[in-house]
């Protein structure tokens, strides 16, 4: 790497760095004094240079002020940033997701698919699983925090460096390249005054040569966490009143789903009158006073998931001769995430539904009767039954697990000229297995109804097995690729030397998703199935040219070109301007053309992904539901439990649905923009203001299931629907109402949906824009130094497009998930061995509803008709702050001792009427590490 002496006029030089949130500025030159520096590669660029600031903005979260956030994984790192999604698929309480045991990163609202994670510049495996069946990320969760010697955060568009997927920002985690000795690290993290949850880590770093010395070195790291989990009975006791008595009025309470169960026959045939009734094995004291058999829940209603990772990092760099130097890298990351699922549960009345992919053909499951003649039946005729399947509670623990790797090797160094090149090539990888267990659809009614099955038990677990078999999906992806580059200088321009840089990459990446063969066989009630197999090539060439025109004016320009097996190339230009008005003033802009190309789930999938929207408001049924719910929940104990019922099936419904991958899809496109500029008003204080604004076309999406629903009437819609006939639990629940309020006449109008029929399109478009502003001082005196920063994303708009209207819906800034404004404000005071940081984050306040579609439902007035005004509760969610604390000590010989409070004041959660109660206790984190 060429070394050289830099004569700097005084020009802005930005380095955030979250937590001091201090901007380096560069000072007035001297010759005399200046020293050797040297190039280096920002993020967002291939040209090696010197100022640390380019054209696009970019966000340096360096190793200590990240040890400040008292982070224990990258994401908890990537939650500190105001233009990061904190919203984004974690690992934790996602256990229906196609790709639970992992978390994503996401940038501007735009998704993972359009946020780059690379590690040293470069790409790493994504998870095995998919999001959705349909998006593909890398899980940063199999990345270790301990390794970390920064992260750059590229807020801007970047497919003309880096190719596909990087259309809002890239996020480049870069790890330490050399390391000598050993260093044990460990932390434990407890929430205080509650006895739940609670994280802790252990790192083990050594490494031995020295590069110029001995021509080479060579370091690992090991790194261990673990997250427990907790049960919903450890958690219960924090949520405040209003989650029971507006959200979930049945919150708690032991569920009529039971065991033993309970018996359930609407009149008709044979039966004279409609009965429900506890089985008689039921023990007295589990019968609530409706008469119905009862079993708590609470206890195995899983609230945190708890996880294990261990994650390895290896690096070793060495010399080949005075001009070659050969690098190698190998990382390796397993990641497990205990899930439990609710014991299954059947009911009397309609049919199960639920589409099969395989087939595409609906399919249905009759719940299951008890025959006459069965011990639990003392009737003379067959009766429906409320039971949970509870013979065996370790059988609904479904782990999730995985594996990512990375190996690679190059070569880099310089020629005659100067010029310097760099080749490399390796492999990626990840696979993953998910378990559970799944009801049989021949086998479970039929034991049932036989009475092989034994209702309460004791049943054996050869009979268990064959009732419920084992299920769940494997996963396997892999990637091969090699790269190479040169940069240099050119020639000579008025401002200084024409830089470039020119290379390109080649890359073959295969994937393979399947469910068990008994779930893509429709085999197993009510279960959605995925098969994806597929592979491709991708090859890529880019330039890149950095020519400064002046002393204080410079043009950067990028192109590349990317090939991908089944599509035309795509060309993706960018162009950055960075002026410098004056020494301490510089303005700064970029013009960039982003893609994605068609992944291999969205275009090779063999079955299409099926399974069910869940939490669906339908809104030909949510009225009538709420007006249910508002009436049973002043019933008696039965009614309270069905009243949660009652609004799930028409506000909060699962739907069963199949999207279908598509071979004629075109890559994703975007037009991006910045423009900012950044200042020293005064001395030590600094401010960067950037706007951007990111159009995304042709978005590979399926149709909305909330779009779709609220135009059903139009055929084009309807037909993408079938529905059920009103139900016999439908009926039951509304004559109930009916009766407890006389004259209300509640009727559903239509039964539930049966299946919806999707699949993926080119039809989308988003447009999301904002500004970014940040500012830093510093003060330094005899009682050390004081840095404060503030950092403020400022939300303009967020607009998706109306395909029917040909026009942008409505801007969904300040509806729900989209804060106006996300500010951290810290404060890091540092004398001698001592450091003292404060963070406070704040979001502003949000409406309930999401976008038009849920308006009516969820704007402040229908809110406010449910709520008792002598409860003064909000109808938004309100303003979210908290506080977090750190403190850390080096007095003693190799070591550093670090205290961190989270959420220090204790503040909770804002009022939310229509998601509930948010847990956010107080949490203490002590960590130390010591140096060999």
């Amino acid at each position: 790497m060429n070394k050289q002496l830099v004569v700097k006029q005084s020009v802005v030089a930005v380095a955030l760095a979250l937590g001091s949130s201090q901007f380096v500025m560069a000072q007035t030159a001297n010759a005399a004094a200046e020293p050797v520096v040297q190039k280096v590669i920002v993020t967002g660029s291939n040209i090696k240079r010197i100022e640390g600031e380019t054209a696009s903005p970019v966000t340096v979260l360096r190793r200590e002020d990240i040890k400040a956030t008292g982070a224990n994984t990258v994401r908890q790192v990537l939650d500190t940033l105001t233009s990061f999604d904190t919203g984004t698929l974690r690992d934790d309480g996602n256990a229906n997701s196609f790709a639970r045991g992992a978390s994503g990163a996401s940038m501007r609202g735009l998704g993972k698919g359009a946020t780059l994670v690379l590690v040293n510049g470069r790409r790493v495996s994504n998870y095995a699983f998919a999001d959705g069946g349909k998006e593909v990320f890398v899980n940063v969760d199999s990345i270790p925090a301990d390794v970390i010697e920064r992260v750059e955060v590229l807020k801007d568009g970047a497919s003309a460096i880096y190719g596909s997927d990087a259309m809002s920002g890239v996020i480049n985690i870069i790890t330490r390249n050399t390391y000598e000795g050993l260093r044990l690290s460990a932390s434990i993290e407890r929430n205080q005054s509650v006895s739940f949850g609670g994280q802790q880590t252990a790192g083990i770093a050594g490494g031995m040569g020295n590069l110029e010395r001995d021509g080479f070195n060579v370091f690992a790291n090991l790194e261990a966490y673990q997250r427990k989990g907790y049960m919903q009975s450890e958690i219960i006791g924090e949520f405040a009143p209003w989650h029971r008595k507006y959200v979930n009025p049945a919150f708690g309470d032991p569920s009529v789903f039971s065991f033993p169960g309970n018996l359930n026959e609407p009149k008709g045939g044979a039966n004279p009158t409609a009965l429900r009734k506890a089985v008689a094995s039921c023990p007295a004291e589990r019968i609530n006073a409706g008469g119905l058999c009862t079993s708590d829940l609470t206890g195995i209603t899983q609230s945190s998931d708890g996880a294990e990772r261990l994650n390895f990092f290896s690096q070793a760099r060495f010399k080949l001769g005075s001009e070659v130097r050969g690098f190698a890298e190998v990382s390796y990351s397993k990641t497990r995430t205990d899930y439990r699922s609710l014991p299954y549960a059947t009911s009397a009345g309609s049919p199960t539904n639920w589409f099969d992919g395989n087939t595409k053909t609906s399919q249905s499951a009759a719940k299951p009767k008890l025959a006459v003649g069965n011990p639990a039946n003392p009737f003379p005729f067959p009766v429906g039954i409320d039971y949970r399947f509870m013979d065996n509670l370790d059988m609904w623990v479904s782990p999730s697990e995985a594996n990512q790797y990375r190996v690679m090797a190059g070569l880099n160094g310089t020629f005659a000229r100067g010029w310097e090149w760099e080749v490399a090539g390796g492999r990626v990888g990840a696979d993953a297995t998910s378990r559970d267990h799944g009801a049989e659809r021949t086998a479970m009614p039929a034991a049932v109804a036989s009475g092989e099955y034994k209702i309460g038990g004791p049943n054996s677990p050869e009979l268990l097995a064959r009732m419920f078999p084992v299920i769940g999906t494997d996963a396997k992806l892999s990637q091969d690729w090699v790269d190479g580059k040169i940069n240099g200088e050119l020639m000579a321009l008025p401002g200084g030397p024409l830089s470039f840089a020119l290379g390109g990459e080649v890359r073959r990446e295969s994937m393979y998703v399947k469910s068990t063969d008994n779930v893509v066989n429709a085999q197993i009630i009510g279960r959605g199935s995925l098969w994806i197999d597929g592979q491709r090539n991708l090859s890529a060439a880019f330039l890149e040219l950095n020519a400064p025109l002046t002393k204080k004016l410079e043009v950067n320009g990028a192109v590349r070109m990317d090939k991908a097996d089944g599509f035309d190339a795509h060309l993706s230009p960018k162009l950055g301007v960075r002026y410098v008005v004056m020494p301490k003033l510089l303005l700064r802009g970029t013009l960039a053309g982003g893609f994605r190309a068609p992944n291999i789930p969205e275009t090779l999938g063999k079955v299409g992904l099926t399974g069910f929207f869940n939490s669906t408001l339908d809104p030909r049924r949510c009225d009538t539901a709420t007006a249910i719910r508002d009436i049973l929940k002043n019933g008696n104990t039965n009614d309270k439990s069905d009243a949660t019922v009652a609004y799930n099936s028409g506000c909060l419904t699962s739907i069963p649905a199949m999207i279908s991958s598509s071979k004629s899809l075109k890559p994703e496109t975007s037009k991006s923009l910045t423009l900012g500029m950044v200042m020293e008003p005064a001395r030590n204080v600094n401010l960067a203001i950037d706007y951007f604004r990111i159009e995304r076309n042709d978005e590979i999406a399926y149709r909305a299931v909330s779009y779709v629903l609220e135009r059903e009437s139009k055929p084009e819609y309807a037909k993408l629907l079938v529905r059920n006939p009103v139900s016999d639990t439908d009926r039951r629940l509304t004559d109930r109402a009916n009766q407890l309020q006389p004259g209300a006449n509640l009727a559903f109008a239509v039964g539930n949906i049966q299946s919806l029929l999707l699949n993926y399109e080119n039809f989308g478009k988003t447009e999301t824009t904002g500004v970014d502003i940040d500012l830093s001082t510093r003060f330094s005196g005899a009682y050390g130094t004081v840095n404060m920063g503030l950092m403020t994303t400022v939300a303009l708009a967020y607009r998706n497009w109306d395909i029917d209207a040909n026009k942008y819906r409505p801007n969904t800034i300040g509806l729900r998930g989209n804060p106006k404004y996300t500010s951290v404000f810290s404060t890091v005071w540092k004398k001698g061995d001592f450091a003292t940081s404060l963070r406070f984050t704040r979001l502003s306040r949000t409406e309930l509803n999401f976008d038009e579609t849920d308006q009516a439902t969820w704007n402040v007035a229908g809110c406010k008709a449910r709520i008792k005004p002598t409860d003064d509760l909000p109808c938004y969610m309100g303003v979210s702050v908290r506080a977090d604390i750190n403190v850390s000590y080096t007095g003693f010989k190799n070591t550093r001792l670090s205290m961190n409070i989270r959420n220090a004041g204790v503040e909770s959660a804002p009022v939310d009427l229509r998601g509930g109660y948010a847990i956010r206790p107080r949490s203490i984190k002590l960590a130390a590490e010591y140096a060999f």
